[in-house]
């Protein structure tokens, strides 16, 4: 079983980063490189400030920038987009928004305790679900159609990723008066976040849907309706996905309600 690795045989064209419709490959890594960087640097800021703060949104927080980090730095030297779509990765994507989500939700929302322990448990429970449900995506068919399958799964991914987007985009709302401006940056993450997972949902919805040799895996690329569809969504991933990764991490560290002092640190 293979969690991390894209599945044997031929990709469809638009899969890889050196697709020949892209204006430029290179720009693609460089703009995830950003979002990595932003990424392994706030995870460590705010491992570090959970330490010294004991805030439970700067442990959660600090876990999702590591999860990106982490899917980032793997996906960009197999120069492959359809890396976010095995199992482990996508799993790894959907606790990063959750994430992001429950410690926001445990910072604004401190006496609803128990709430915000099930929403957790929601996003751990969903996340793990989908992992279950991808190791069965690549090479089964059910019901005669390789349709039917990656349509459920997006519908999972979607049905954790827009709550919780939806929550960061409407608790920084209630604490705009507090935070000023800042509220609507990390409202702008959410917004942005949203976005990356309904495009990853919709390229896992009909990405697959290629005709091809079930023998000689032989893809049949001149479907150009789904060649161009997943251009489309594609050009935009990942220039949204690092812009919703600096939103966020300048919406994790402004805003004075839930923000921290990089001086103040200490790891004694």
């Amino acid at each position: 079983m293979v969690l991390f690795q894209p599945p044997s045989g031929p990709p469809p064209g638009p899969w890889k980063f050196s697709f020949d419709g892209y204006p430029n490959s290179q720009a693609i890594e460089v703009v995830m490189w950003v979002g990595a960087i932003v990424a392994i640097i706030f995870a460590l800021l705010l491992l570090a400030a959970y330490f010294n703060s004991k805030k439970p949104e700067h442990a959660l927080w600090g876990i999702a920038f590591a999860l990106l980090w982490i899917n980032l730095h793997l996906a960009i030297p197999l120069g492959d987009f359809e890396y976010f779509l095995m199992p482990v990765p996508a799993a790894f994507s959907a606790l990063t928004v959750g994430l992001f989500a429950v410690g926001l939700f445990k910072n604004i929302k401190p006496e609803m305790k128990l709430i915000g322990n099930l929403l957790l448990l929601y996003v751990v429970v969903m996340s793990v679900l989908i992992m279950i449900l991808k190791n069965n995506l690549f090479g089964v068919e059910y019901f005669g159609t390789r349709l039917i399958e990656p349509i459920i799964i997006s519908g999972v991914v979607m049905a954790l990723h827009i709550p919780m987007a939806f929550l960061i985009i409407y608790l920084p709302i209630t604490t705009r008066e507090e935070n000023g401006k800042a509220t609507y940056v990390m409202m702008t993450a959410g917004i942005i976040m949203g976005l990356v997972g309904l495009l990853i949902g919709l390229a896992a919805a009909f990405g697959y849907t290629y005709p091809y040799d079930a023998q000689t895996m032989v893809v049949d690329t001149g479907n150009y309706f789904l060649v161009g569809y997943l251009f489309v969504i594609l050009s935009i991933f990942p220039y949204a996905l690092t812009i919703g990764i600096t939103a966020f991490a300048w919406g994790t560290f402004v805003p004075k309600r839930w923000g921290f002092d990089i001086a103040s640190i200490e790891l004694e």
